[in-house]
């Protein structure tokens, strides 16, 4: 089999759905999780997230080969792969300009700043923190537990690694390329910049000042093209605010006009005409297309829910895996099978990793914010009524 066939990637999306089937069948946990999830407005975007959460671990898959063989990390196979990481970025943006800007317009403008970083600093930060310990674990093992650097010196490296991306995460305890045990991080610099940024957007989200607003955004954007998938997302949201496309996307028989967008952007880089493929796809999903019912399945509802602990830790498990198989014969002596059979064997780890992860570690806080928003809420009626 050819390195660069699609046909291992495929297979992969197939064993995570089929774990997830399991994991759904076996655990009343998640299936009470998917039920209340099912009374959602936008359950294809549920589902979408565990797709997206996949693409970038194939990319991962795809810049560790070449590490380990070529000594380089960006290495790419070709428009049959194209760039699935990136694609995968581009959504996750596109969904939180979506969800967030929507936000936004059913406030009317009035969006409840402090609430919105109590809920969001509940939701990334817990997670965020077990993902840095588990690489802080792998680099301990891999330096015995033994301490490399000056303390010092070791403080100032752990600062990147629990920056949020703001800072870059580099070398620490002496380990060349400790970056690549989790090089997901950057992209939470970009979230957080657009939650610190969302509740001064929101004074300019309604009138003529609204267009401005737009303006001004593509300029900004158009300078560091990723962030343009926010903006995209927000359109997203303005038209289903707006009730614009109704129905109209939703047949099945248009479901191939989605993925003939979604196929052709994936042999481009992050840019203008990206974002505007990827939102054409991504305008159907939220109009209700389901892309053949797959997005709003059990198993990729079940891979949505868990999501975010996917995205941090699929990189983690990557790496002890292909780590372990290059100390025991060399990354490089094997074969495409045999290398996808690695990846393969990532991929329902980390599943199962972030099932767990997510129920311990993402759901308590998650349930802790609803029930502080509730009593906000009571707080607000009680108040109305008086």
């Amino acid at each position: 089999m050819n390195f660069a066939s699609p046909l291992p990637s495929l297979a992969i999306f197939v064993e995570c759905l089929a774990l997830g089937w399991v994991v759904v069948a076996v655990s009343p946990f998640f299936r009470l999780r998917l039920t209340e999830a099912g009374n959602g407005r936008f359950e294809g975007v549920d589902g979408l997230r565990g797709f997206l959460a996949l693409g970038v671990f194939l990319s991962h898959v795809v810049a560790f080969y070449f590490y380990y063989t070529k000594g380089g990390w960006n290495g790419m196979l070709g428009v049959a792969w194209g760039e699935t990481g990136q694609t995968g970025v581009s959504l996750f943006f596109m969904i939180t300009g979506f969800l967030f800007w929507g936000r936004v317009l059913r406030s009317r403008g009035n969006l409840d700043a402090a609430a919105l970083y109590r809920s969001r600093i509940r939701r990334i930060v817990p997670m965020y923190i077990v993902s840095v310990l588990m690489v802080l674990a792998v680099v301990g093992v891999m330096s015995g537990f033994s301490l490399h650097s000056s303390p010092m010196e070791l403080i100032r490296e752990l600062r990147g690694w629990f920056s949020f991306g703001f800072m870059d995460s580099g070398d620490i305890n002496g380990l060349k390329d400790a970056h690549i045990i989790n090089p997901v991080y950057w992209t939470l610099a970009f979230e957080w910049v657009f939650y610190l940024a969302l509740p001064f957007l929101a004074l300019f989200a309604r009138g003529p000042a609204s267009i401005f607003l737009f303006l001004i955004a593509l300029a900004f954007c158009m300078r560091i093209p990723v962030t343009l998938n926010f903006l995209f997302g927000a359109l997203a949201a303005l038209a289903v605010e707006r009730n614009i496309l109704e129905q109209r996307l939703r047949p099945m028989w248009m479901t191939p006009v989605p993925l003939a967008a979604l196929m052709a952007a994936l042999s481009l880089d992050f840019s203008l005409s990206h974002s505007a493929l990827l939102f054409v796809f991504f305008i159907f999903v939220v109009s209700g297309n389901s892309l053949f019912g797959l997005l709003e399945s059990s198993p990729a509802k079940l891979l949505g829910t868990i999501s975010y602990s996917i995205y941090l830790v699929h990189a983690i498990v990557l790496f002890v895996v292909l780590r372990l198989a290059e100390n025991h014969f060399g990354i490089g002596t094997l074969d495409a099978i045999e290398y996808w059979s690695l990846a393969g064997l990532a991929a329902a780890l980390t599943v199962l990793i972030s099932a767990f992860t997510y129920k311990y570690v993402e759901f308590p806080m998650i349930q802790r914010s609803a029930a502080v928003s509730g009593r906000s809420a009571g707080r607000l009626e009680r108040a109305l009524a008086s």
